[in-house]
């Protein structure tokens, strides 16, 4: 039987500790008051029935934790600019956090910093942080809660890019292989119903067996010809890895989840080994750098940027579109690390045509990178 999606009901009436606490506000951080008296408005039935929409995709992943009150805590990190770590605290130590959350006098936090960063992607995932953008502007425009027409007559705007870091793990040549021969061997003890250490040792590949692939390998890793050996190795028992699991999962082996596993190893070592000598004999590790690397298994869409000679990075690259008076973010976009800064405009672009102020664009000051 599933569980409902929990709503949020804040008060509609204000205590006497609120309406002391809205008083001290005045002028002073407007947003805490705006949000406190608009919220049932902003989150009404049908933004919370939308909001629990993205639980019923998989009828999995539901939280003790309201969805809206997250959402509300998301507007409240925003304008502070804190991490989620903070935005966890900030619900037990801000009085203004509560206020606007309805948790006044709280001593322990409502959820973890897991929790939030887990809704943050689904809301994304959904299309429902745009979606909530959308619902705050509206809320603004119809409420006159913030003056329009204090804003500049015209916009100048200010375009770059800067390093975003991925969370994935980056690993070498040797634990990236190893890391995505795991998967394969933990996906397929869960297709076949057997545990990961009998598929290792029918397959002829004990190196799965050690708790980590370098401790199966046991050798010295700064002997260079130890090393070599120790590709062979290990590409030798995944070769028998992969083989056994093929003639055991029969069809299933080109299907979902296991192909996608199969085609991660086939890619590493394209991109990570070549024969020894080339043109024929075992394999050993590419010199130089493949064009367009993958450097995670978990975030297989990180790649190795640079912003400078000497900064180099791991990630991504965010674009954004700054508007230079108010110092406000209108338009973002998230590219591959190695990937030109042009690739990124035409999602700025977009972006950009859902901002009410796209055509007061009177300045433009850009990287000669997007050019």
């Amino acid at each position: 039987m599933s569980t409902p999606v929990p709503r949020w009901n804040p008060s509609s009436v204000a205590t006497r500790r609120e309406q002391m606490l809205l008083a001290r506000l005045g002028n002073h951080r407007k947003l805490f008051a705006f949000l406190y008296q608009h919220r049932l408005e902003l989150f009404d039935d049908a933004f919370q029935d939308e909001l629990a929409a993205m639980y019923r995709d998989t009828g999995e992943g539901r939280l003790p934790v309201p969805p809206a009150l997250l959402a509300m805590v998301l507007l409240l990190q925003a304008y502070h600019g804190v991490s989620d770590r903070e935005a966890v605290e900030l619900t037990v130590v801000d009085l203004r956090w509560q206020l606007v959350l309805s948790i006044l006098g709280a001593e322990t936090q409502a959820f973890g910093q897991s929790t939030l960063q887990a809704f943050r992607e689904r809301m994304i995932a959904h299309g429902m942080d745009l979606r909530m953008l959308e619902r705050t502007i509206e809320l603004a425009k119809k409420t006159q809660g913030f003056d329009w027409e204090k804003l500049p007559t015209t916009l100048r705007l200010a375009v770059d890019s800067r390093p975003l870091e991925g969370a994935g793990r980056v690993e070498d040549t040797i634990n990236l292989l190893g890391h995505a021969a795991f998967k394969l061997l933990r996906g397929a003890a869960a297709l076949l119903e057997l545990k990961a250490e009998q598929i290792a040792a029918c397959a002829g590949a004990p190196v799965f067996l050690a708790p980590s692939i370098k401790t199966g390998l046991d050798i010295d890793w700064f002997d260079p010809e130890q090393k070599a050996d120790a590709i062979v190795e290990l590409t030798r028992q995944i070769d028998a890895l992969e083989a056994w699991i093929r003639r055991q999962a029969g069809a299933a082996a080109d299907e979902a989840p296991l192909k996608e596993l199969f085609d991660c190893i086939a890619q590493l070592r394209a991109q990570d080994l070549q024969p020894d000598p080339p043109g024929g004999g075992k394999p050993r590790i590419r010199e130089g750098v493949a064009k367009d690397r993958r450097v995670s298994i978990e975030d297989p869409q990180m790649r190795h940027g640079r912003k400078s000679k000497s900064k180099r990075f791991k990630g991504y690259k965010q674009h954004i579109a700054n508007d230079l008076d108010t110092e406000l973010i209108l338009a973002v976009s998230v590219t591959p690390a190695n990937r030109p800064e042009g690739e990124g405009a035409a999602d700025l672009a977009k972006d950009l045509s859902r901002s009410p102020r796209n055509d007061k664009i009177d300045e433009v000051y850009i990287d000669r990178a997007y050019v």
